[in-house]
């Protein structure tokens, strides 16, 4: 079934579903995420502040079907001078929404706000090396990898992924 979506940005009303949209997507690729459903313990007031701050830190976006947020990509510069030239993302998206052109979407409104915010010249993202369909849409993308850190999460007793670091120049 192919949706229809939008992608703008994220405001403070957008609190209560962007938790929603995170604690499903937990549920469904919990072996492609760092934090787990028990660790996220996010309040309301706490995800207004964090949604807020993207405003000056980076960019949130968020992808809605019929009004229902389904997909985020957050992006923030590194505050330290040194680094303030790039900065990181995270990006999810609902199961049943994949493979519809959401991710991409939302990496090319990150892409074109980038080229026009001066302070960015480097965005980079770190994936865990069991999402195979995540590291071939950064690749199709352009994002190419850097560095691997081998076994860097221990999914269950004896089951590890790499960690690897990809980024593109804007």
């Amino acid at each position: 079934m192919t949706y229809t979506y939008i992608i703008r940005k994220a405001i403070e009303s957008d609190a209560e579903q962007i938790l929603e949209h995170i604690k499903k997507v937990l549920r469904e690729n919990s072996s492609f995420m760092a934090t787990s459903l028990e660790e996220f313990t996010t309040t309301i007031d706490q995800q207004k502040e964090w949604i807020n701050a993207q405003s000056t830190l980076g960019l949130l976006l968020v992808a809605e079907v019929n009004g229902i947020i389904i997909g985020m990509l957050n992006f923030r510069l590194s505050p330290r001078k040194k680094f303030s030239h790039q900065g990181m993302f995270g990006m999810s998206i609902q199961e049943r929404f994949t493979s519809q052109g959401i991710g991409g979407a939302l990496i090319n409104e990150l892409l074109n706000w980038a080229k026009e915010d001066k302070r960015v010249e480097k965005i980079s993202l770190e994936v865990f090396s069991n999402n195979e369909r995540a590291i071939h849409l950064y690749t199709k993308m352009g994002f190419r990898e850097e560095g691997r850190r081998i076994k860097q999460a221990k999914l269950s007793p004896g089951e590890y992924v790499d960690d690897i670091l990809m980024s593109i120049f804007v």
